[in-house]
C-alpha cells in the first residue's frame, strides 16, 4: 500500500486542515478569553463585535463559541453577510433560517420576525444568538437596524445576542459619529491578535500532535521563519506548514529544516501565496 505524505511523518491524517474539532483545538490566551468573556454577553444576552485580521481565526473564534452554547437553551443563527444586502434581504435570511411562511410585505416580513424571536427568548426558553459573520460589508444603514432589532419591551430586554465578526475595518466603521447610537449597544468589543513568535511554534506542535505525530519535525530556525513567513496568522501558517511537509515528503526528509523552508518558500511565492 501506498504511503501518504502525512503517514510519512506518522500521522494518522492530514495536519493543518481547518475542520479541526473545536475540542482540539489549541487554547492560545486570546481564545480562551474571547469564550470567556462571550459567555458573559450571552448571560446578559448582549451585543458583541469581533474583529481581526483576515485569517486571523476569527470563524474558528466563532465556532468555539457555539460549541459552548447548550442546544436546550440556545438557538444559533449564522448568517454571512453580502454587500448587496438591504434591510429586507437581512430579515428574509432570518426568515428562512427560521422557516416563516412567507410574508406579503417588508412589514409583515419584519413583524414576523421579530415575534418569532421574541417567542423563543421568552416563552419556550431557547434565546436565539445571531452572528453575523463579514459584518464589515453591512452599510450604516443595516447597522443601524439591528439597534432596531434589539429594541424591545421598551428597550427593557433584548431577544437575541448579536455577534458581528469581520475585518478590522469594522471597527473603523463602528466609530463613525452616525452610529453612535449602535456602538453604546455594544457590550464587548474583542480584536483577535495574531499569534506570537512562541503561539506560532506551540501552534504547529499541537496540530502535528493532534494527528498523532509525537516527534519533532520542524527544527526551531524552522518554526520562526514560519511565523516570519505568516505573520502569527493561523490560516498563512497553516498554509506554510503544508507546503513545508510535502516539500519534505518530497526530498524524503523526515525533518523540516532550513533548506526545507527555503524549497517550500520558493513553491508559495511561485503559487503567489505571499503575506501581504
Amino acid at each position: 500500500m501506498m504511503t501518504t505524505w502525512w503517514q510519512f511523518f506518522g500521522a494518522r491524517q492530514a495536519p493543518f486542515t481547518r475542520d479541526i474539532p473545536v475540542d482540539q483545538l489549541w487554547p492560545t490566551p486570546a481564545l480562551a478569553e474571547w469564550r470567556a468573556r462571550f459567555a458573559a454577553v450571552v448571560a446578559e444576552r448582549g451585543f458583541a463585535v469581533l474583529t481581526g485580521e483576515s485569517g486571523v481565526g476569527k470563524s474558528t473564534a466563532l465556532r468555539a463559541v457555539w460549541q459552548d452554547l447548550t442546544p436546550t437553551h440556545y438557538a444559533p443563527i449564522y448568517l454571512p453577510v453580502s454587500d448587496a444586502w438591504t434591510t429586507r434581504q437581512l430579515y428574509r435570511a432570518l426568515a428562512r433560517h427560521l422557516d416563516l411562511p412567507w410574508a406579503p410585505s417588508a412589514d409583515a416580513l419584519e413583524q414576523q420576525v421579530r415575534e418569532t424571536l421574541w417567542r423563543s427568548a421568552t416563552q419556550q426558553g431557547c434565546l436565539p444568538v445571531l452572528a453575523l459573520d463579514e459584518a464589515h460589508l453591512l452599510t450604516p444603514r443595516l447597522l443601524q437596524e439591528l439597534r432596531f432589532l434589539l429594541n424591545f419591551a421598551l428597550d427593557t430586554t433584548a431577544p437575541l445576542v448579536v455577534v458581528l465578526v469581520g475585518h478590522t475595518e469594522l471597527r473603523q466603521k463602528l466609530a463613525w459619529r452616525p452610529l453612535e447610537a449602535i456602538r453604546q449597544r455594544v457590550t464587548l468589543a474583542y480584536h483577535l491578535p495574531p499569534l506570537t513568535a512562541e503561539q506560532s511554534a506551540r501552534y504547529v506542535q499541537h496540530q502535528l500532535q493532534v494527528v498523532g505525530v509525537d516527534h519533532p519535525v520542524f527544527t526551531d530556525a524552522a518554526l520562526q521563519a514560519g511565523h516570519d513567513w505568516a505573520q502569527g496568522l493561523p490560516r498563512r501558517l497553516n498554509t506554510w506548514a503544508r507546503t513545508c511537509l510535502l516539500a519534505a515528503y518530497a526530498a524524503q526528509s523526515r525533518l523540516v529544516d532550513d533548506a526545507i523552508v527555503a524549497t517550500a518558500t520558493q513553491e508559495l511565492q511561485w503559487a503567489g501565496t505571499v503575506p501581504t
